[in-house]
């Protein structure tokens, strides 16, 4: 969901951000293959770029879930459509900072768990772009 200015340089306000279909679905697998591994819960689907700095409110949080939407972040969207207009490849994973719907959030001293999100979320990206690469090589477009 765009909730941002950015990408409304590059296109029309209702045209879509979404990342690239098939590296969505390697980093996937890839969560899936690793989680066990690196002791972590794996969860995708759609999301919310929103570009004000910690701006939502807790009904506009609850809006967003209300929707469906399991994520708030600041960049994806823009990603999303600044790569498909040049025709690159894009996609996102993201550790956990806190769950805004419930009120978890630390700000007021040093997030472990999102730091070991962040260590953890490297090594999947770094390994789904192997497997990514490693596929293309294997069907000839590389």
């Amino acid at each position: 969901m765009k909730n941002e200015g950015t990408s409304q340089f590059y296109v029309p306000e209702n045209f879509p951000a979404v990342p690239d279909f098939d590296f969505t679905r390697v980093l996937i697998e890839t969560a899936d293959k690793m989680k066990d591994v690196l002791g972590f819960e794996c969860f995708y689907g759609l999301n919310s770029t929103d570009d004000a700095f910690y701006g939502e409110s807790q009904e506009w949080i609850e809006k967003l879930s209300d929707l469906g939407l399991l994520n708030v972040e600041m960049e994806s969207s823009a990603l999303y459509t600044v790569a498909h207009r040049r025709r690159k490849k894009a996609a996102m994973i993201s550790a956990v900072a806190g769950n805004l719907i419930r009120g978890e959030v630390i700000y007021d001293q040093e997030n472990k768990r999102l730091n070991k999100g962040i260590e953890n979320e490297i090594q999947v990206a770094l390994e789904a772009i192997k497997k990514y690469h490693d596929e293309r090589v294997l069907k000839g477009y590389e």
